[in-house]
């Protein structure tokens, strides 16, 4: 048998590849860290084959990051030794399979001992909360792109009923609009009829986190009036109860590459439903693509957020069409990464973007408003505390960066201690 090459170095570059300038504001709200992303490369004594991968270094659903530590121990040794040490970090795990793959000739989904069930995986384009007209050049712009689904969040300070209206008004039949609480409305009291309403609309496809994760009764309560699949992401100390109580129609699926694979076989046992959420670049999206080829309950269009970036990382695109990305088949997982656009992203320490002090008013559409001074605040108000509406028709949010004016710091220091009611004049 022969040797897998030795692992002569690792390459840690760390990228920031802006958001498109038409979502950057908005996106800036809950994701402007997701902007950072380290890019690994492997170098062996074989110079044909060098391996990538990379890890969104902020992002929620990483657990283990690339360290001086992981490399260490990695340098010097074949590179199947460490294929399935999820410990070494996302984008280092990534990079030994791209590389091991183009060692022997393979692409990546045959290095997980399944069997291929699809050559073509569905996708989505993927928007945090933005205003309805916003969401709308979203929808036109996936559709040129190939693209036949369209997770958006939904947020008490946007009107989702005009959201869903604006972008049926602009896709065909077919296109499926995926709506992701994040847990917002927190009850089934409050979901239900919100739910009820929205599947009114034929291109609604399904509804995530509607309610509380760990509310299992409170899950099945909404699954049970529901006219649309509901999805909650999978939590392995939840899932025994929520199969108990056939809680839900399916699950988000992210993190390692262990745990994907592991999630996969679960979900088949179960019948239930997934879409894979592996976020960062071109490079993520390639490796989503292989597991979805072997993964028989991964058949819920995938998300990435390489839809918003500026830059896909990669000197090729990936093949879209129809609602679908094909499934590459070259060896490793079949891309090749544009060595000149990590040398024009790279970024140096501290990897910290950092947004200008900011007054939010979360207008709720008849008259009344609440100004905020952090994203947290907002937050805590609507889903936690549930001080407002939850999903207000006509409402909206206005951002004010900060001018240096002294009328600027003052109103930031009100709303720093508590957010600011106001009520318009009705004479």
């Amino acid at each position: 048998m022969t040797m897998l090459p030795r692992i002569t170095d690792i390459e840690r570059i760390v990228v920031k590849i802006p958001f498109r300038e038409s979502v950057a504001k908005w996106f800036s709200i809950s994701a402007n860290h997701c902007q950072v992303i380290e890019v690994v490369r492997v170098l062996t004594d074989d110079p044909d084959v060098i391996g990538y991968g990379e890890t969104m270094i902020n992002y929620v659903a990483v657990t283990h990051l690339v360290n001086d530590e992981s490399t260490k121990r990695v340098i010097g040794r074949p590179l199947g030794d460490f294929l399935t040490d999820e410990t070494l970090g996302a984008g280092l795990q990534m990079a030994l399979y791209d590389a091991v793959g183009k060692a022997t000739g393979m692409p990546v989904h045959k290095l997980f001992g399944k069997t291929m069930i699809r050559q073509w995986c569905p996708v989505s384009w993927w928007n945090m909360e933005a205003p309805p007209e916003v969401l709308a050049q979203e929808a036109k712009l996936a559709v040129k792109a190939g693209y036949m689904a369209h997770k958006i969040k939904a947020r008490p300070w946007f009107d989702i009923y005009e959201q869903v209206r604006q972008i049926s008004a602009v896709t065909p039949l077919g296109y499926a609009i995926d709506i992701d609480w994040n847990c917002q409305l927190n009850q089934p009291a409050n979901a239900v009829p919100i739910l009820e309403e929205l599947s009114r609309y034929e291109r609604v496809g399904l509804f995530e986190d509607p309610v509380s994760r760990t509310d299992i009764v409170g899950q099945r309560a909404v699954r049970e009036r529901a006219s649309r699949p509901v999805a909650t992401h999978f939590v392995e100390e939840l899932f025994v109860e929520q199969m108990r109580q056939n809680a839900v129609d399916g699950y988000v699926v992210d993190g390692s590459i262990n745990r994907v694979l592991n999630i996969g076989t679960l979900l088949n046992a179960h019948t239930k439903g997934a879409f894979l959420q592996l976020c960062g670049s071109g490079i993520t999206v390639a490796l989503s693509l292989h597991l979805g080829a072997v993964l028989s309950q991964a058949h819920w269009p995938y998300v990435s957020m390489v839809t918003s970036f500026t830059e896909d990382l990669l000197a090729t695109p990936l093949e879209i069409k129809g609602g679908y990305a094909k499934v590459p088949t070259g060896p490793g997982l079949g891309i090749q990464v544009d060595d000149k656009a990590l040398d024009r992203l790279r970024i140096n320490p501290p990897y910290e973007l950092k947004l200008p002090r900011r007054i939010y008013t979360f207008n709720i559409g008849d008259g009344r408003s609440k100004k905020y001074a952090t994203v947290a605040q907002i937050w805590a108000d609507t889903q936690v505390q549930g001080n407002v509406p939850h999903q207000p028709r006509g409402s909206s949010l206005d951002i004010l960066d900060d001018d240096g004016s002294k009328s600027f710091g003052q109103l930031y220091a009100k709303a720093l201690l508590e957010p600011i009611w106001d009520v318009a004049d009705s004479q």
